[in-house]
């Protein structure tokens, strides 16, 4: 197990690189409780079979963000593939320019705050072709923007420290470097 007192990991990166993959290989070692990926229920209770039916994109990034929240504040401890920060880069992505700078300053702030709280955070960079699972954008252009966002936003919120870099393809050398990493933290 790890050695910090509050453990509260995420898994990040752009779409298809393998978080839940990674997350369903070390759970087990963890032993911690698991947040889900919430879009995709969220999508599914709104009526929506993915997100290009959805007609308030707004509105459904600011609800994924606030679920997001409110289930690492029920666990306290977790282990979870999605983050506040994931929320942050699509809101950046797909609604900063079209928001009122009050609302895109309230999201950036509910995001951020939460952020801080991670102790441990794993980023997947795209090491690649996203494969289409019907849900999500693949375009590679597109993932390849968000990939940059996700490491513009570990800069500038100072939470680089506690990131670890998965570097390998493999997903059973994933599993061994995240679980090394969190051992010796």
């Amino acid at each position: 197990m790890l050695k910090d007192s509050k453990k509260r990991l995420v898994i990040i990166g752009s779409a298809g690189v393998g978080k839940t993959t990674l997350l369903n290989n070390i759970k087990k070692e963890l032993d911690l409780k698991v947040i889900p990926e919430l879009a995709r229920d969220i999508c599914q209770k709104l009526g929506y079979k993915n997100i290009y039916e959805i007609k308030d994109h707004d509105k459904f990034r600011l609800l994924v963000l606030k679920e997001q929240i409110k289930l690492e504040e029920r666990y306290k401890e977790f282990i979870s593939d999605r983050s506040t920060i994931d929320c942050w880069i699509h809101w950046v992505r797909w609604s900063w320019c079209s928001k009122k700078t009050f609302e895109s300053e309230k999201y950036f702030k509910l995001a951020f705050t939460q952020a801080l709280k991670y102790s441990h955070i794993i980023y997947i960079p795209r090491l690649f072709k996203t494969k289409d699972d019907g849900f999500r954008w693949n375009d590679n252009d597109y993932q390849n923007q968000i990939d940059r966002l996700f490491r513009e936003v570990l800069l500038e919120w100072e939470i680089m420290g506690r990131t670890y870099f998965v570097t390998s393809k493999d997903i059973k050398e994933r599993a061994k470097e995240a679980i090394k990493y969190l051992r010796n933290y």
